[in-house]
Formats: structure tokens, sequence, C-alpha cells
């Protein structure tokens, strides 16, 4: 085996692999630990993608919706951004495995890519950001799930002012994110200048609240608003 093989193989230990049948993509993941959820599929499918675009990927895990948007756009340009080292190192195997020429994987903190790219440098940014307050029930601060889940390294405000700094004027911001905290969602978004401009609520049946909201903001748009259909996960 060569040595490159056998640091990818060792790599894996303590993973676990998703197959993705309609992508046909083979997704690396920890047994224990943050793992992806639906969630990551609905933002995937939910981003509109125009022909060559450059799109970040804010807080990327082990890779699974940059992976998901080089299947769904060949042509598109992504830069898959993570903090957590065992995640990032998922997300390049991920990227190998899958033979993926489009991603380039990027180990960096957020709230620092102003040091990175220089401002309006992308046309899209997608991210599933962490959405638990900190004070949100009981949690171990420096565990992988805690940091993916909980606004411990990275708040709201300042993932959408990112944004806005990354996106050239017109750009998109496509996000998914507790329904009950959307007004404070879109609110952040008006005031940074990044228009709302697509909802969608994600309900688990059609008897149920709505779980989940997926958001397409644009930056200096004009405040119009379109409420799309709901989407009922178990139907």
């Amino acid at each position: 085996m060569q040595s490159s093989e056998k640091g990818l193989k060792d790599n894996l230990k303590g993973c676990s692999p998703t197959k993705l049948k309609d992508y046909d993509l083979l997704i690396y993941q920890p047994k224990d630990g943050y793992r992806f959820s639906v969630d990551a599929l609905l933002l995937a499918n939910f981003s509109r993608i125009k022909k060559n675009s450059k799109i970040i990927e804010l807080g990327s895990g082990c890779g699974v919706v940059s992976l998901i948007l080089s299947r769904l756009s060949h042509d598109c340009h992504i830069t898959a951004v993570e903090i957590q080292r065992d995640l990032y190192n998922l997300l390049e195997k991920n990227i190998k495995v899958n033979d993926i020429t489009n991603i380039l994987p990027l180990f960096f903190d957020i709230k620092k890519l102003a040091q990175r790219f220089t401002s309006g440098t992308f046309d899209h940014v997608v991210s599933n950001p962490p959405f638990r307050r900190v004070e949100s029930g009981r949690l171990c601060l420096d565990s992988q799930e805690a940091l993916a889940r909980h606004e411990i390294l990275l708040s709201l405000k300042e993932l959408i002012e990112m944004s806005r700094y990354l996106l050239r004027p017109g750009g998109k911001l496509s996000l998914i994110y507790p329904a009950e905290r959307m007004a404070e969602l879109v609110t952040i978004m008006s005031l940074k200048k990044i228009e709302p401009k697509r909802l969608r609520f994600v309900h688990p049946n059609d008897k149920r609240p709505a779980r989940l909201v997926l958001v397409e903001g644009v930056r200096d748009a004009g405040q119009e608003t379109q409420i799309e259909t709901p989407l009922f996960i178990n139907q």
C-alpha cells in the first residue's frame, strides 16, 4: 500500500461511512461526536447556485453540503471552511475519497477570514451554523458536538457580518436555522443589509409546527420576501 493510501486509511479510523446514493457520494463522519443530519441535505438542495459561482461554506464539518453542491453544480468553485481539526481532516478525506476537484478545504477561523479574502470575493455563502445559545442546556464546552451546535466559537451576528463582507453586491446567503429563532435571524440579516428574499419552513409533518426555516438573503437587495410552500420531512 502506498504511503498516501495508508495515511488516508489511518485517518478514517474511528469513523463510519454513509452512502448518499442520490449524489453518488460516500461520506465519512465520526462514529462518536458531531454527525450531519437532514439539515445539511435540505440546505444543499435549497441553495440556488448559478453557473460558475464562487461559493464559500462557513462551518463545513465533514463537508457534506459542499460535496452535494459540487455534484449539483460541477462548474462551481467551492471553498469549504472548518475550524475543528478532526472535522477538517474528514473534510479533506471526503474530498479525496469522492475524487472531487472543485472544492478547496480551508482550516481557518471564520471570524478571521478578512485576513484571507478581500471584500466581495464570493457569489454565494452557504452555512448550517451553530444555532443553540451557550446558556441553553448542559454541555461540555470543548466537545466536538458542542462547538458545532452551540454559539461558542461564532455568534449569529458574527456569521452574518462576515457573510456580508465575503459577498459581492447582489451575492446570496443561504442558511438553515431553527424556526423559533427566525425573527432574530431575519432582523440581523436586514440590519446588515442582506435582505431575506426566500423563506421555506420545514415541518416534521403536516400536524406539527415548523422546526426549521431555510432562508436565502441577497446583499443590498430591496425589501421583498417570498414565502415558499412548506416542506414536510416525513411525507
